[in-house]
């Protein structure tokens, strides 16, 4: 009897110290923080933009790297397409997630599209309602656009781009300064962000294409829907709605990856039949690697570059993925949540 008494007692301390491991566990998993994904990918562009062919295979594939390897929840991440991606779509979803974040959070915006050039509103050497290129022809009809460095905002291009529902001077493109403002946001709230870009925001456009390789770049006159550069009409905007040069900190939780330099070109050129772009593709296969989690993202950049380089040499192509870590940490482990601040160390 006594012996049953004790064999009863250890198996209810047992099942009392699993209770706590596994109470421990779900709060320690909580106390990580959750991971937020927005996945935009466009290949159906209308005329006169050139379509792409892989951007929604990227959009698709990173999403599925995320839920499958890096800790992300289906229910916390969502995926625009196409018609989906629109500039109101997609603010929209950032703007959602913003609300959403907090504290020890992660937000990853991956973007795989065309992008393009805007005059930069705030360049005070510039009026952003004139445009400074140099236009080289070269051959009937085909030439190459020189931008000045400096002077433009990257921008992204969503589906809708050609209509001016959002009033703004640069229609319905999504300027750098804006994606900057709305990381701004969380940042301030203490949540991580990363942001992957497989698109062109590139000075020049493009002189040749090799077999089914696309350039993800559009130039703004095809943006907007206009003949030439030169019949770009730009209306200048109204005083109180023109960006001022101060800008908000991003509290050291800001990192971008890119998949060329600002003045490269990023490739739409797949491996094995299935169309992607040259840089997720690449990007891919590390981060879906064994042991890729214990990598930063300074070491994920430094494997995946010269990957790319190479290829798109043989592309006839010069493009070098690029980290900028001006305003995070790059020594972070990939797809990690930052360390929330206790209770205690609050004012």
């Amino acid at each position: 009897m006594k012996n049953e008494i004790q064999q009863k007692y250890r198996v209810a301390v047992k099942l009392l110290m699993f209770a706590l491991l596994v109470f421990v566990c779900a709060a320690e998993a909580e106390a990580k923080g959750r991971k937020f994904g927005l996945f935009v990918g466009i290949n159906e562009y209308a005329a006169p933009i050139s379509p792409l062919r892989g951007c929604v295979n990227d959009a698709e594939k990173m999403q599925a790297a995320m839920l499958a390897k890096y800790g992300f929840k289906k229910a916390d991440t969502t995926i625009l397409t196409d018609a989906q991606a629109t500039r109101e779509g997609i603010i929209g979803k950032i703007k959602m997630y913003e609300q959403m974040a907090g504290e020890g959070d992660l937000f990853v915006f991956h973007y795989s599209g065309h992008g393009t050039l805007f005059p930069d509103a705030n360049s005070e050497e510039q009026d952003e309602t004139e445009l400074q290129y140099v236009e080289i022809a070269y051959g009937p009809g085909a030439s190459e656009v020189i931008f000045p460095r400096a002077k433009y905002d990257s921008a992204i291009v969503p589906i809708d781009v050609a209509e001016a529902t959002s009033g703004k001077p640069w229609q319905n493109l999504i300027l750098d300064d804006e994606l900057y403002q709305m990381f701004a946001a969380f940042t301030k709230k203490g949540t991580q962000v990363v942001f992957i870009s497989d698109s062109c925001h590139s000075g020049s456009v493009a002189r040749a294409e090799k077999n089914l390789t696309k350039i993800r770049f559009t130039p703004l006159h095809k943006a907007f829907n206009a003949k030439s550069f030169a019949d770009l009409n730009l209306k200048k905007p109204a005083a109180a709605s023109k960006p001022t040069a101060a800008q908000p900190q991003l509290n050291g939780l800001y990192l971008t990856m890119t998949g060329s330099k600002d003045d490269e070109f990023s490739l739409d050129a797949g491996e094995g039949g299935i169309p992607m772009g040259l840089f997720t593709s690449t990007l891919l296969k590390t981060l879906n690697a064994r042991g890729a989690a214990s990598l930063t993202y300074k070491k994920l950049i430094e494997s995946v570059s010269p990957k790319v380089s190479k290829t798109a040499l043989s592309l006839n192509n010069n493009q070098n993925p690029q980290l900028d870590s001006r305003f995070g940490n790059a020594d972070k482990l990939i797809f990690s949540v930052p360390k929330a601040t206790p209770p205690s160390a609050k004012k």
